[in-house]
């Protein structure tokens, strides 16, 4: 009976239960119970750990929603801004090329314009030349020369400025124009002479003007002869290089020396009357490749000379 445990139970109605255990099973019993509990607190426990743990991870999903929304707001903001830029960027590329266009447009005109413009003067320089006899033909050697060949077109703008180049380059040795504005008294080539009235050869053109007047050269040269002499009177020869010389005479004075440099217009000296002269005139000779020339082709020929430099 020692190691056994009596459990009454009393009723309402008097009624009487009793209950034997023993002292082990209870033991065992209690100790079942207890580790229920304990496990139970145990599981409640960390129940209670994973529930914590489970929020605060929930928080932390929720924050780092948060910042991926407010990254991607970013990015959307940036991807807004680099679009708008962008535009601008291509309005403002397109408007280059525009004006690029526009401009290579223009050029293209222009340059047409002037090849027109340089193909009628180059035409005008060249019929200036074949008017007064001259030759513009370019001789080249082909002797110790070479290089890559390119073709070269007629009348393109490189032809022309060649053209005219060598055109301009004969032209400014060409005597052009009076050497002073007056009446023509006496004309190239056959005439009554003045002094003893006999047919004779007239080598020049003789302008009549009052005594003083300036006379200028006709093209740029060298002075290559100053001096007098009885027919001549005070005289002085101007070399234009490309075989022309102009010869001036009856001079009052002459305003160069021998070996000075002179420009087309230049004055280089005086109208008067001096050697075998009848009255205050300019005795006024061209001479091409030595050979005398008509000079009054060439002052007539001078009209075309502004149209061609313009």
């Amino acid at each position: 009976m020692k190691n056994k445990l009596h459990i009454v139970v009393t009723g309402e109605r008097e009624t009487t239960r009793s209950y034997v255990m023993s002292k082990h099973s209870l033991a065992t019993t209690i100790l079942a119970s207890v580790s229920v509990v304990i496990t139970l607190a145990f599981f409640t426990f960390m129940g209670l750990r994973h529930s914590q743990q489970y929020g605060e991870a929930q928080n932390k999903l929720a924050q780092a929603r948060q910042q991926l929304q407010a990254a991607q707001e970013r990015v959307e903001r940036v991807d807004a801004i680099i679009a708008e830029q962008v535009a601008e960027k291509e309005a403002e590329f397109a408007a280059i090329v525009g004006d690029l266009q526009q401009k290579s447009e223009k050029r293209e005109e222009l340059l047409s314009s002037a090849l027109g413009e340089l193909k009628t003067k180059s035409e005008i320089v060249e019929s200036i030349l074949k008017t007064v006899g001259i030759k513009t033909t370019i001789k080249e050697s082909s002797k110790n020369s070479g290089g890559p060949f390119t073709p070269l077109t007629q009348d393109s703008y490189e032809d022309l400025i060649f053209k005219l180049d060598h055109s301009l380059d004969i032209i400014k040795s060409v005597p052009l124009g009076t050497p002073v504005y007056g009446a023509i008294t006496s004309l190239y080539g056959r005439r009554i002479d003045p002094i003893n009235n006999e047919v004779a050869f007239h080598s020049g053109i003789d302008i009549s003007k009052r005594t003083g007047t300036s006379i200028a050269t006709t093209a740029d040269g060298v002075v290559s002869e100053k001096g007098y002499n009885d027919g001549h009177g005070n005289y002085v020869v101007v070399d234009h290089g490309k075989g022309f010389r102009t010869r001036y005479f009856h001079m009052k004075k002459s305003l160069v020396k021998k070996g000075d440099r002179v420009k087309r217009g230049q004055v280089i000296g005086q109208v008067g009357s001096t050697g075998r002269s009848t009255g205050p005139h300019l005795h006024y000779e061209i001479h091409y490749n030595a050979k005398s020339v008509n000079p009054l082709k060439f002052v007539r020929i001078a009209r075309n000379v502004p149209s061609a430099g313009k």
